[in-house]
């Protein structure tokens, strides 16, 4: 019997709170299921990372490099998590970043892969 499971971790910047950034994005919930994300791919769990809403940010050139969560998303594929998807018009931005592989997902598609996973989390 494994332990290995499928996780869908969607991370969209939790609800809006008075510590989060100027556009009202939780950073801490952004922190924590990055964190949780790339654990769990440490531990050979399948990982399906998902970003949407104030999350979009970590995946587009129009981040600040040097933001520490945009560099530790960029260590994603060390801990076996090779792709990450954007959920489909949730922004109209289409620069992604180079160094991952960025897919867009349809509404549809993470209904699906939600329904699939064994582990569904958002943040």
């Amino acid at each position: 019997m494994s332990n290995r499971k499928s996780w869908l971790i969607t991370l969209a910047g939790g609800t809006p709170i008075s510590t989060g950034d100027s556009d009202g994005v939780d950073r801490a919930a952004l922190q924590a299921g990055l964190d949780l994300a790339l654990a769990a791919g440490a531990f050979g769990q399948r990982v399906t990372l998902v970003f949407a809403g104030g999350g979009m940010d970590l995946v587009t050139h129009t981040t600040d490099a040097e933001d520490p969560l945009y560099r530790l998303l960029g260590s994603a594929p060390f801990y076996d998590i090779d792709s990450v998807y954007v959920l489909d018009g949730v922004t109209p931005q289409t620069a992604f970043r180079n160094d991952l592989h960025v897919t867009a997902m349809s509404h549809n598609e993470w209904l699906a892969a939600a329904g699939e996973a064994h582990v569904v989390i958002n943040y």
